[in-house]
C-alpha cells in the first residue's frame, strides 16, 4: 500500500515539474538562445542627419528585444545621462520567434543633455549588461 501512495506522490511531483518547465519555457530558455543582439534605430526624420533638437521625440524601433526592455542614453564618453524609457507596442518579429520588433519614444531636452553634445541610445538585457549596438545623435538647443 505505501508503494502505491509513494508512486503517485512522484508521478504527482513529475506532472507539476513539467507545468512549471512548460509554462516558463520562454523565461528559462528563450532569452539566452537569441542568436542576435538588440538593434535601434531612430525611425523619426532628424533634420540634419542624427541630430535632435530640443523639445522634441525621439521615435525607436528596437528589432530583436522583448517587452519592456530598458533604452538608455549615454554621452559620448559612455557616462549615463538619466534618461530611458522601456519598449512598447512589441509584436513578434516572426512566427515562431522569440524575437519582439518593439517601439519605444523618449522626450529629450535641455534640462539634461548639453547644446552640441554627442549622445546615444543602448539598450539593456533582462540582467542590466548593455545589449546590442550605439545609436549616436547630437543633441542641438533650439
Amino acid at each position: 500500500m505505501d508503494f502505491k501512495v509513494d508512486k503517485y506522490i512522484v508521478y504527482a511531483i513529475i506532472v507539476l515539474l513539467v507545468a512549471v518547465v512548460a509554462f516558463n519555457f520562454e523565461k528559462l530558455t528563450g532569452y539566452a538562445v537569441r542568436d542576435s543582439p538588440t538593434q535601434i534605430t531612430i525611425t523619426n526624420t532628424l533634420p540634419g542627419g542624427d541630430v535632435l533638437k530640443d523639445r522634441t521625440v525621439a521615435r525607436l524601433e528596437v528589432r530583436n528585444s522583448f517587452p519592456n526592455q530598458r533604452i538608455k542614453v549615454y554621452n559620448e564618453d559612455g557616462r549615463y545621462e538619466g534618461y530611458s524609457v522601456n519598449t512598447e507596442n512589441c509584436k513578434v518579429s516572426e512566427v515562431g520567434s522569440i524575437d519582439y520588433t518593439c517601439e519605444a519614444d523618449i522626450y529629450v531636452s535641455s534640462y539634461e543633455l548639453a547644446n552640441n553634445g554627442r549622445y546615444y541610445f543602448q539598450a539593456l538585457d533582462r540582467k542590466g549588461n548593455l545589449d546590442g549596438g550605439k545609436v549616436f545623435f547630437t543633441f542641438k538647443n533650439g
